[in-house]
């Protein structure tokens, strides 16, 4: 209106000096501005928004607020618009879109009434009237204004439909569905389907009764009433009844409200900002009209409901511990399909801040990121049962006047360790030193091939660079896992997605091989016995089908993390603060493990998860490892067949041969020192 009044402005001096030309032209810019601005801001256009997980479940289902539309199409033989026209427009097929003998009849009539009675507005009008002037007052120029736009939109056709009737019956269907889709049935309701779903629970017109049929036609024509017990709606309706010639006893009194579904307002907010959604987006039907927009996602409800539960509950223990908040991810790595999105406890908690997407938002990686630094050993010809230094030792820090010190988490040396044992009990120790071995800066190229989007240089992190201290988004971090899989490609151009494809798997990700030395990490941290330093054998972290798993817990326990990977399944449990507060004492062995422990088990339980062994890459053997001098006790490792292992650990007998890193001598002397002695 704003627009209209402004271009008037501009134009109306020059035109009044002209007279009736002038007023004429300036009627016609009146008349016809909401064409020549149309489409309108489709933000005050009606929509709905219709979700449905990967097994047809509506998980969402709700409209813009306030407004609810639904679209589905006309059958012109229906009971209803057989209804319709006998109230609305008896003579609709055969006037040309207004009805001018029945237009003078009701000025004469409001004239004579000395008040606006009718206006006798055919169905083209009245579609006219819904669709550019729903807020506009009953008056003689609005009237004249709908008329006039009512034959515009007749104009192209005139000519064949004069003579060619199907033409004609074409038109007048398609501007009957344009009716029906736009008009208003009273409690925030638009369109005839959306009216007939809310109020009476159908799917098809076709199925209304005489009672129903009355009602809508009767809501038409009384939009704006508050109950369906005003004596001016219950006047109307037996005006429509009678005129119909229904005879039925009327039994509705109260008509329902349309209630919104959304059972999971992170999964949508996802979904509609994945495919770029608004409502100038939508699906459009006839002439611009709003269709709902249905998805189908790749959420399974059950296993989503499941893990929303389950964590809520674990909230309100932790609640004394200071945890607020919580976010998983489950993906199929093959479709890169999302199974489960969660990121808050609520989404409406503003006291936890639900607004920040923790799978969004950066985060140190702390341990989780030590995976990909001993995958590059293993490919520097490092195998899972080589010997490592854990000593805490000084660093050049490549600042002046500084040295760095490593200390474990814990903040006891294990000495000797296994590459394996080293990496599932994340010794910063054996991390650094295994660091330096390979070269910070190989290290660092290394990281960004896996997907690591680092904001900084290499010179920036150093040695904190192998200890997770550098920020990646968490949703990049599950990105980077997925390269771990032996039968995967590296690809830094994957993305998750929640919609849902029966065709959407993802062959190109597969290789035909395995590869042997993410095989061989894969298996040390899908082995439990790798875990008994720090979480022992009969961990949380064991479920019925073991996961390659990986876990971390952040300084000042501020947050923290469990993250498995499978052929079929990459899972990720995050618990913390949003406001990085520290909690009290929770680590990533415990709560977040038990969350993790719990959602595998049911992802197993409905098929997601089955027994998965990957074939032995040419490589790599599967061999019996002597523990002592006798060989009386032995232990199945995966090793590359070239290696051949002297050292016998359950005597303490250490060959200087196991070792992936040589020693200085100040090594050697530390190491006898504790009575451990390399030959």
């Amino acid at each position: 209106m704003k627009k209209l009044k402004k271009t008037l402005k501009l134009i109306s001096p020059s035109l009044v000096r002209r007279g009736l030309g002038g007023g004429l032209i300036l009627f016609l810019t009146y008349t016809f501005f909401p064409i020549i601005t149309y489409p309108p801001n489709y933000q005050n256009q009606p929509w709905s928004i219709q979700i449905i997980d990967r097994n047809w479940n509506t998980i969402t289902n709700k409209a813009k607020p306030n407004w609810y539309y639904k679209f589905i199409e006309i059958k012109p033989d229906t009971h209803f618009i057989k209804a319709l026209l006998t109230i609305e427009d008896e003579n609709y097929y055969n006037h040309y879109w207004i009805d001018l003998i029945s237009k003078l009849w009701a000025i004469k009539n409001n004239i004579t009434n000395n008040k606006i009675v009718s206006w006798w507005s055919t169905i083209t009008e009245q579609y006219i009237k819904n669709k550019f002037f729903i807020n506009s007052k009953r008056t003689y120029l609005q009237k004249s204004r709908e008329a006039l736009l009512a034959l515009y939109y007749s104009i192209p056709y005139i000519p064949s439909t004069l003579w060619i009737w199907e033409n004609k019956k074409y038109l007048k269907e398609k501007i009957l569905n344009l009716y029906c889709h736009n008009a208003y049935f009273w409690n925030n309701l638009y369109g005839l389907w959306a009216a007939t779903e809310v109020y009476f629970w159908k799917e098809k017109v076709e199925d209304l009764t005489q009672e129903e049929i009355t009602l809508l036609i009767s809501l038409l024509h009384n939009p704006w009433i508050k109950s369906l017990e005003e004596k001016s709606f219950q006047n109307y309706f037996e005006k429509v009844k009678n005129k119909l010639w229904y005879t039925f006893e009327r039994t509705i009194f109260k008509l329902n409200k349309k209630q919104n579904i959304d059972q999971f307002p992170f999964v949508t907010n996802r979904l509609l900002d994945e495919i770029n959604y608004s409502p100038s987006l939508a699906t459009r039907g006839l002439e611009g009209s709003h269709k709902n927009i249905s998805i189908q996602s790749s959420i399974n409800q059950e296993l989503q409901q499941f893990t929303k539960d389950i964590l809520n509950e674990t909230l309100k223990w932790l609640k004394d511990k200071n945890v607020t908040n919580w976010a998983i991810i489950v993906i199929n790595p093959k479709t890169m399909e999302t199974i489960v999105y969660q990121w808050s406890k609520d989404f409406y908690a503003n006291d936890i801040d639900w607004q920040v997407d923790v799978i969004k938002s950066k985060r140190q990686l702390w341990s989780t990121i030590k995976p990909f630094l001993y995958l590059q050993a293993l490919q520097n010809w490092a195998n899972p049962n080589d010997l490592l230094i854990d000593l805490e030792s000084e660093y050049n820090s490549f600042k002046e006047w500084k040295t760095y010190i490593s200390e474990n988490y814990s903040l006891k040396e294990y000495w000797l360790v296994t590459l394996k044992k080293a990496l599932w009990n994340s010794l910063n120790n054996a991390t650094v030193r295994l660091a330096k071995h390979l070269w910070l800066q190989e290290v660092y190229e290394f990281y960004e091939t896996y997907w690591f989007k680092f904001d900084f240089p290499a010179e920036h992190y150093w040695y904190s660079l192998v200890l997770g201290n550098p920020d990646i988004t968490l949703e990049d971090l599950i990105l980077s896992y997925i390269n771990l899989l032996p039968n995967y490609e590296i690809n830094t151009n994957r993305n998750i997605t929640l919609q849902y494809s029966k065709n959407n798997i993802k062959d190109l990700n597969l290789n035909s091989k395995i590869d042997p030395e993410k095989f061989l990490l894969y298996n040390i941290l899908k082995d439990p016995d790798n875990r008994d330093i720090s979480f022992w054998v009969n961990s949380i972290l064991n479920t019925s089908i073991y996961q390659a798993v990986k876990t971390w817990t952040s300084s000042e326990f501020r947050d923290n993390l469990v993250i498995s990977y499978h052929p079929d399944l990459i899972v990720w449990v995050w618990i913390g603060n949003n406001d990085s507060s520290s909690m009290q004492w929770v680590t990533g062995i415990t709560w977040a493990g038990y969350i993790w422990h719990q959602i595998i088990e049911k992802a197993i339980n409905l098929w997601y998860i089955k027994e998965y062994n990957y074939e032995i890459p040419e490589s790599v053997e599967e061999t019996e490892y002597c523990l002592d001098k006798s060989c009386f006790r032995k232990r199945l490792i995966f090793q590359k067949k070239w290696k051949q292992y002297f050292s016998r650990t359950a005597d303490w007998i250490y060959d200087s041969r196991d070792l992936f890193e040589d020693l200085d001598d100040y090594e050697r002397e530390k190491l006898e020192e504790m009575n451990i002695y390399l030959y």
